[in-house]
């Protein structure tokens, strides 16, 4: 068997058994809903460190609108203030606070694999300044697949309890499939089922309408949290040859 380059199509001919999928980062943002309301309101102003809201008379169907303002001019060039405007009578104005995803890779590439000889590969996945906290949740788009349809299942661990949900021990060597670890870098920010080690999940399966499970959680004590992602893989004698693949997305969703 040799190296396959990651891709989303396998070719069936080639007589090798390659791994690979691509990580996706989707970010959850707060979103403002209003209602219709059938009686005006007086002005008023509610605010707080990370947002702040000047109402006026209350449009009672209100027209989305973004008019962006500004806020300070330094050498002729204005800043633009963030600003979420719902109508014509009040605005939402967003704090200055930031929040992101760092993946240290978008795709994983297993090389050579040989029978009862498990392969291990790992990515960084980070929540840098996350003043306000926030989680990381994760699931597959299906068992990886080859072109021809033979399957590498998800693991299901030395004592057959691994699952989405639960962690469990694999070491065993005739223990075949695929799952991940999660080890906290620089705070408690990984699922405590894998203090212990070599403890492993599977992703959730979205082909069988299972929900992303959380991969970080993230409190917002520390200022950047980091997390290290083992992705294992381990196959039998009797597996076809040929390329694997799926697709691994983590969602990103703040804490505020």
């Amino acid at each position: 068997m040799k190296e396959a380059m990651t891709t989303q199509k396998s070719n069936a001919k080639k007589k090798r058994i390659a791994l690979s999928f691509f990580l996706t980062i989707l970010i959850s943002y707060l979103s403002f809903l209003t209602s219709h309301f059938t009686e005006s309101a007086s002005a008023d102003t509610i605010s707080n460190n990370n947002y702040s809201i000047d109402v006026g008379t209350i449009d009672t169907n209100p027209q989305p609108t973004h008019r962006p303002k500004f806020q300070s001019q330094v050498l002729g060039t204005q800043t633009p203030k963030p600003e979420f405007t719902t109508g014509q009578d009040y605005t939402v104005n967003s704090s200055n606070n930031s929040f992101s995803i760092q993946l240290s890779q978008n795709s994983i590439d297993y090389g050579i694999l040989s029978s009862t000889n498990p392969v291990s590969r790992t990515s960084t996945l980070a929540l840098p300044n996350s003043q306000f906290g926030g989680e990381i949740l994760g699931y597959e788009n299906h068992p990886l697949f080859s072109s021809g349809n033979a399957i590498i299942q998800n693991t299901s661990c030395d004592n057959g309890g691994c699952s989405s949900v639960t962690a469990a021990p694999w070491n065993n060597t005739l223990t075949y499939g695929f799952g991940y670890r999660c080890d906290s870098l620089d705070q408690t920010i990984c699922d405590q089922q894998f203090s212990q080690s070599n403890y492993f999940k599977q992703y959730p399966d979205d082909s069988l309408n299972q929900l992303a499970e959380p991969l970080i959680t993230d409190t917002g004590v520390e200022s950047t949290s980091k997390a290290t992602i083992t992705y294992k893989v381990n196959i039998s004698g009797t597996q076809k040859t040929g390329g694997y693949n799926n697709n691994i997305t983590y969602l990103a969703v703040p804490g505020f």
